[in-house]
């Protein structure tokens, strides 16, 4: 296969006759030209983990390199004496969320009494508790040993922290300002696990309470009255009405159950198969903050994280358009980011419309969101004015959240005494039913 010219080697070749004739090139030139355009593949270095031993002292620990040879070589090289060295697999999942927040606040206090930041690494390694952040703070040290850019090095370790976490904590650790960037992931960590944990409460409750009513129903209605009628039904003139509305459903789901669990699952997979699309997923997040009122929390809640992701973001950097996007991903909406690199990123960029504009133009913000972000356009200050928004999101969402609760609460108690009124009904006809004795 012929080598391709370089630009720089083609404008020779054109002042050089022997350049456009290879045959005219010595054998040892010809050798000396391909060596020079051979270049060294770079193999990708793997996490091995070995054991050694120096004197009576053994050592445990880990490190990347392309072999194992070149880690035993390395540790030869430095006077030890080698037990084992193996390839180390690691299976990565997220780590919980209180050790997530645990190893951002106590990094921030660290730095704060300026600790080297690969010290506080080192210490947060040795003490975490999680497997799995230990084992992603571990890597992170290994590849700034290696050189690796500290933003690189968090970005690659998104399964444990969380995608956005792990870029945020990346900038802060190239920034002057990595303690307060630190301390704002931690507020936006734990704000991130409580609205969680609320809405998970909020959910759980009615699921748990309407499983249960519709299960006593459904015994209830399709197999002890049916059994007890089948026992009655040849010595009762008539049947009453409740009765006999509860037979007749009873009979049809008897009759047709087996392709209605069919339909029911494959209704269920087809709504999930949807939903896990992007464009499920940015139908779901739009129609989403449209439920009454459980719709505002949402969508607040977005505008909250959003904030204090902008907020964070501008400590560090005074790109707006990466600011922007990142606070939009991270808001946990996907119809907020679409519109936000739809709509409001093309604005600042084509038109040069103003921060303020370009996110009401985004049809998704509250009155209070835009109200304060146009005056902030006007006087620059666009990292204060997020950080006090998304104060003033996180008080309302908590008593939001608190009406909600009791909202919900009054409602299972409702779907409770209307269950509890059927089966009563229910009961009272059975137990006095008109049985006419035969002979």
């Amino acid at each position: 296969m012929a080598n391709k010219l370089t630009p720089e080697q083609s404008e020779n070749s054109k002042n050089n006759p022997q350049a456009k004739n290879p045959s005219l090139f010595s054998s040892r030139e010809n050798k000396n030209a391909r060596t020079r355009n051979i270049q060294p593949v770079q193999k990708k270095k793997k996490v091995f983990r070995y054991r050694v031993k120096r004197g009576a002292k053994t050592i445990e620990g880990y490190q990347n390199a392309s072999s194992a040879d070149e880690v035993k070589k390395n540790l030869i090289r430095l006077g030890f004496e080698i037990k084992y060295v193996r390839r180390h697999y690691e299976f990565q999942l997220q780590a919980s969320t209180s050790e997530i927040v645990s190893f951002v606040v106590t990094s921030a206090r660290l730095l704060e009494q300026k600790l080297p930041y690969s010290e506080v690494l080192q210490i947060m390694a040795n003490n975490t508790k999680d497997q799995f952040l230990r084992g992603a703070l571990r890597n992170i040290i290994l590849d700034l040993k290696n050189g690796v850019d500290s933003r690189d090095a968090f970005i690659k370790q998104s399964k444990v922290f969380g995608e956005h976490v792990a870029l945020m904590l990346g900038i802060a650790s190239k920034s002057g300002e990595m303690t307060s960037i630190f301390k704002s992931v931690a507020i936006l960590v734990e704000r991130q696990a409580e609205f969680k944990k609320s809405l998970v409460s909020a959910l759980i409750m009615p699921a748990i309470t309407s499983v249960t009513v519709v299960g006593a129903i459904v015994f209830y209605a399709v197999y002890l009255v049916p059994k007890m009628m089948d026992m009655l039904g040849p010595m009762m003139e008539t049947t009453p009405p409740l009765t006999a509305m509860t037979l007749k459903y009873s009979a049809f789901l008897k009759a047709n159950y087996d392709w209605m669990t069919v339909l029911f699952f494959l209704s269920l997979a087809g709504i999930y198969g949807f939903l896990v699309t992007e464009t499920g997923k940015l139908w779901r997040d739009r129609m989403i903050i449209k439920i009454p009122y459980a719709g505002n929390i949402l969508r607040n809640t977005s505008t909250e994280i959003f904030c204090r992701v902008l907020g964070i973001m501008y400590t560090a950097s005074s790109e707006n358009v990466e600011a922007i996007q990142q606070a939009a991903e991270a808001s946990g909406n996907t119809y907020l980011s679409h519109r936000i690199r739809t709509v409001t990123i093309p604005s600042m960029l084509k038109y040069g419309t103003d921060i303020g504009k370009a996110l009401s133009a985004a049809n998704f913000f509250p009155d209070v969101f835009l109200s304060r972000f146009g005056t902030a356009s006007e006087t620059g200050a666009i990292k204060d004015t997020a950080l006090q928004v998304a104060d003033y999101y996180q008080l309302e969402n908590q008593f939001s959240m608190k009406n909600l609760m009791n909202f919900i609460e009054i409602s299972i108690t409702v779907v409770i005494m209307a269950a509890l009124i059927f089966l009563t009904l229910l009961s009272t006809e059975t137990a006095s039913l008109n049985i006419q004795p035969t002979m």
